[in-house]
């Protein structure tokens, strides 16, 4: 029996400015349980949509019904059924060929190659034109299977090195080896390298809302969350970032709508009031006030001035809030909520139920980065909450609903992800191991697309908690799980999956509150548009509505459609028999005999089944090859060895002995070699060692050493080889050097260096070649005393210069005044030279000196004499006073002219004379006396006279 939960709960959204509202949002949590009927009786559970099993009897039970709750006035409408219709007609629907994509990872990426095409398939409906005993039409269906097309979709990965680390050799010598026998084995650098792996990622064609792909939201102006290629699991690689964002800065075209798929998903909000400036269309600005919402992720519990606005500061009241912010939107997104506001229910058509279901699968990375970070958010507040000591009962059991809902959302991400897992939580059963194998490869062997939608299962020994004994299967739109009481027949365990999968199904297609009572269960109610459409109700209302339907179907449209579906997969993929009913007109209810007799429902509508399952699974997918995990692999680096061969070898050589001469620097030079010396000689022998060592080019180096050696003794030949000495005496030169400086006297004659010989010494020494004997003789010629010259310096005899004095004549002159003196001629003197005319210079080493000396006559330059004018003339000048006049009497001066002399008389000098020998002094005044007396014999000084 089909209940509703209708869980109302505030939601305050508080504006600052406007006080606090509490509006009441109706969130309905549809709860579908599989329950079985023992002896006919059906106990039913007022939250769950309840499968029965009719008991397998032959005999009749009588049932009391419970009476059926109503939400709202039930307008009834009339029961409907399909046109009968007696024209046969034919209808083909194309399926697709379901295409399987294979990794290749020999193959680069972008490399595509067919490997199987598939064959289409066809689904064939016939309009039979014959009617059941009930007049009801006869539709039969034919589905001819698809084959699978395969496709090859290269992966291969690339690798790239980062850095290398060279390897290093180890060199190394092996004695027991002989050489060139060497044991190399090559170095291998290390390297970090980086190696992309991909991963085909799969698309539906099946129709869906641009809006569920899109990641953008308009909220937030900043990223949050990363994606981290180091982790395998799509939800392992979202890394949220930030729990916090500031609030963005309002733009002039804010507005609350809402357009995609994370911000319908998004719910809980508190608002404030806040400014815009909008330009208007004059050109001026006016600031407008708007009322701006406040997401979960804003409510930052560093951001005092925002918790302050929203009157959060106190601490718990805050982590309450964002509690509950976390649960309302991981409740939105979880149950799929916001279906409706992405596509508005349209009774007419079923259209937009499958386009909210195929977009039910879709959680892009933003979303799930959005959910991931609501999640952590709500265990953020209960960890504060916990702190505080003010955590609630109800908060404890929010934050265990909002983990489920977590669970659940993370494995439907996974799954649009191509990760696709079934899990089983067997917890709370025994369920043998063998079974639960067999019960997990009964569930991997159901197509993928059923798959996607199954996220989790729950199985439970005895009866499910608070569903009773007779619950068979749970089905919660809250976080999309399904919970199973264990049975033995793994079969009866997967029909119930399936039955419960059908509710999720239906869940997925949306939730909406009936505006007239289409399914006749006299209630107004939240149903689940799947099983509320016109296609479905005029198959239900044809085919299960009747009195040889078990009352389960009959009665609840909900249950019919789930289990329609299940027994068509049932029948489809594991050739299950449909189930039948027979009435029993004492009960006024069906039972199933179990032996195939009697009316089946489910047959009778597999036409519309079979074309649901192709609606909601026959989609071929897409595929793209993208790059999925990044790895950092460090690659150590391989020491490489060479050993070398290096067995010592051993050699014995025979060594003959040589013939060598030497030379006797005391014997005499014999050319005849008669007087040479000979020495006999002697054999030898030697034995070395080979050995190798490596040098620091790590090289092989050989190394010899003796062993033992018997030495060989030489021939030897002695030459004289004495050395022949001789004396040769240089003789000394004589250097002559004219003074001119006045060093010397006149006509001056002076050894300044005597001098001596020189003596050098001739050698003549013999050299002996060892091998030939050849004597070779050099002569050497060393210098014992070197020659100094001796040095004679002579001074020639220079002119002889007297000098003339003039004479100063003094004239009068009248017109001058008396005492002036004016030189009219300065004066000259005159001299007298004698020069040298010739004379002989006799070199003569030590005796050098001069001979022969003449002197010329001498040559007079007369003085000029000195005039000088004397004034003579005499000024008298009155004085100007009245005194009495003396007279007085002027000398008379009188200027003669006066003659000083100013010259003297110059001798004749004997043009001969007798002169020095160079080196004799007494020579050397007698000469410097006799030019003196010379020179003053012809001087006379007159004495000046005055008149």
């Amino acid at each position: 029996m089909f209940r509703n939960r209708k869980e109302i709960f505030s939601i305050r959204k508080t504006m600052l400015g406007v006080g606090s509202i509490l509006l009441g949002v109706m969130l309905t949590t549809q709860i579908a349980s599989a329950e079985e009927a023992s002896g006919g009786v059906i106990s039913t559970s007022p939250t769950s949509l309840v499968r029965t099993a009719p008991a397998v009897t032959d005999s009749t039970i009588p049932t009391t019904s419970t009476a059926l709750a109503t939400s709202g006035t039930a307008t009834p409408s009339g029961t409907r059924t399909l046109a009968a219709s007696t024209t046969p007609s034919v209808t083909g629907t194309l399926i697709s060929s379901p295409i399987r994509y294979v990794s290749d990872p020999s193959q680069v990426v972008g490399y595509r190659q067919v490997q199987i095409q598939g064959v289409d398939g066809k689904l064939i409906t016939t309009q039979t034109g014959a009617l059941d005993a009930n007049g009801n039409p006869v539709i039969t269906v034919q589905r001819i299977e698809p084959t699978e097309t395969v496709i090859i979709l290269g992966t291969k990965p690339t690798t790239t090195v980062t850095s290398t680390t060279p390897a290093t050799t180890v060199y190394s010598i092996d004695v027991t080896k002989p050489v060139g026998t060497d044991l190399v084995i090559p170095a291998v650098d290390g390297s970090t390298s980086t190696t992309t792996t991909y991963k085909i990622q799969t698309e539906t064609t099946a129709p869906t809302s641009p809006a569920v792909y899109s990641e953008a939201y308009k909220w937030i102006d900043q990223p949050f969350y990363h994606l981290d290629a180091t982790q395998a699991l799509p939800s392992d690689r979202i890394a949220v970032d930030s729990l916090f964002v500031p609030m963005p800065t309002l733009l002039a075209d804010f507005n609350r709508s809402e357009s995609t798929v994370r911000e319908y998903a998004q719910y809980a909000e508190n608002y404030v009031y806040d400014y815009i400036t909008v330009t208007n269309p004059d050109g001026s600005t006016t600031r407008t006030r708007v009322i701006r919402p406040v997401t979960s992720e804003m409510l930052d519990p560093t951001n005092a001035e925002l918790r302050t606005r929203l009157d959060l500061s106190d601490d718990n009241i805050f982590y309450s809030r964002l509690l509950q912010a976390s649960k309302e939107d991981l409740w939105n997104t979880s149950a799929q909520d916001y279906g409706l506001e992405l596509v508005p229910e349209n009774l007419a058509t079923s259209s937009d139920d499958f386009l909210r279901y195929h977009n039910s699968h879709i959680i892009n990375d933003a979303l799930y980065a959005d959910i991931k970070a609501d999640y952590q958010r709500a265990q953020l507040a209960y960890k504060q909450l916990t702190a505080l000591g003010t955590l609630t009962s109800d908060q404890e059991a929010d934050m265990d609903l909002m983990t489920r809902q977590f669970d659940s959302l993370t494995r439907r991400y996974n799954n649009y992800r191509d990760s696709i897992k079934i899990d089983v939580d067997y917890s709370h059963t025994a369920m043998p191991a063998d079974q639960r194998q067999d019960f997990e490869a009964r569930l991997q062997s159901l197509p993928l697309e059923i798959q996607r939608v199954i996220a989790n299962l729950v199985i439970y020994d005895g009866e499910i908690p608070g569903m009773g004994a007779t619950t068979l299967g749970l089905a919660s739109s809250v976080d999309q799980s399904i919970s199973l009481k264990y049975v033995s027949n793994n079969t009866e365990l997967l029909a119930t999956v399936l039955h419960e999968m059908t509710h999720i199904i239906d869940f997925k297609s949306g939730l909406y509150m009936e505006r007239s009572d289409r399914n006749t269960d006299n209630t107004l109610d939240t149903v689940m548009a799947f099983s509320d459409t016109t296609e479905f109700l005029d198959v239900y209302h044809t085919y299960f509505d009747r009195p040889d339907v078990w009352s389960y179907y009959r009665d609840n449209s909900e249950e019919a459609f789930a289990e329609g579906l299940s027994q068509y997969i049932m029948h489809r993929l594991y050739g299950r028999p449909y189930d039948t009913f027979v009435a029993n007109p004492f009960t006024g209810d069906a039972y199933m005999p179990g032996n195939g007799v009697g009316y089946s429902p489910f047959a009778a509508s597999e036409y519309y089944f079979a074309n649901l399952y192709h609606r909601l699974f026959d989609y071929p997918r897409t595929a793209r090859v993208v790059p999925y995990l990044v790895t950092s692999a460090v690659t150590a680096p391989v020491k490489g060895q060479v050993v070398y061969g290096a067995m010592p070898v051993e050699t014995t050589v025979s060594r003959p002995y040589k013939t060598v001469y030497a030379g006797d620097v005391t014997l005499a030079y014999d050319p005849t070699g008669l007087s040479d010396v000979v020495e006999a000689g002697v054999n030898g022998s030697e034995t070395t060692r080979t050995t190798y060592t490596l040098d620091n080019n790590h090289q092989l180096v050989a190394t010899e050493s003796v062993v033992s050696s018997s030495l060989a003794k030489d021939r030897v030949i002695t030459k004289g080889i004495k050395p022949v000495v001789s004396d040769k005496q240089i003789t000394m030169t004589v250097i002559y050097q004219e003074v001119k400086d006045h060093a010397l006297g006149d006509w001056q004659v002076k050894v300044v260096d005597a001098g001596q010989n020189g003596l050098m010494r001739q050698t003549t020494t013999y050299s002996i070649d060892p091998v030939t004997g050849l004597i070779t003789s050099s002569t050497r010629e060393v210098l014992v005393a070197e020659m100094r010259p001796m040095i004679v310096q002579y001074q020639v005899g220079t002119p002889q210069v007297s000098h003339i004095a003039y004479q100063v004549q003094y004239v009068d002159d009248p017109n001058l005044p008396l005492g002036t003196r004016v030189p009219l001629n300065p004066g000259r003197e005159g001299s007298s030279t004698v020069n040298v005319a010739s004379f002989r210079f006799v070199q003569d080493g030590p005796n050098s000196r001069f001979e022969s000396i003449v002197y010329d006559s001498p040559v007079v330059v007369a003085a000029q004499d000195q005039v000088i004018t004397v004034g003579s003339h005499l000024t008298v000048v009155a004085p100007e006073t009245t005194m009495d006049k003396k007279e007085v009497q002027q000398p008379t001066v009188q200027m003669v002219a006066i003659k000083a002399p100013a010259l003297n008389k110059v001798n004749q000098i004997s043009s001969k004379a007798s002169l020095p020998i160079a080196g004799d002094d007494s020579h050397f005044l007698m000469t410097v006396m006799s030019s003196a007396l010379l020179i003053g014999i012809g001087l006379t000084i007159k004495k000046k006279e005055f008149i």
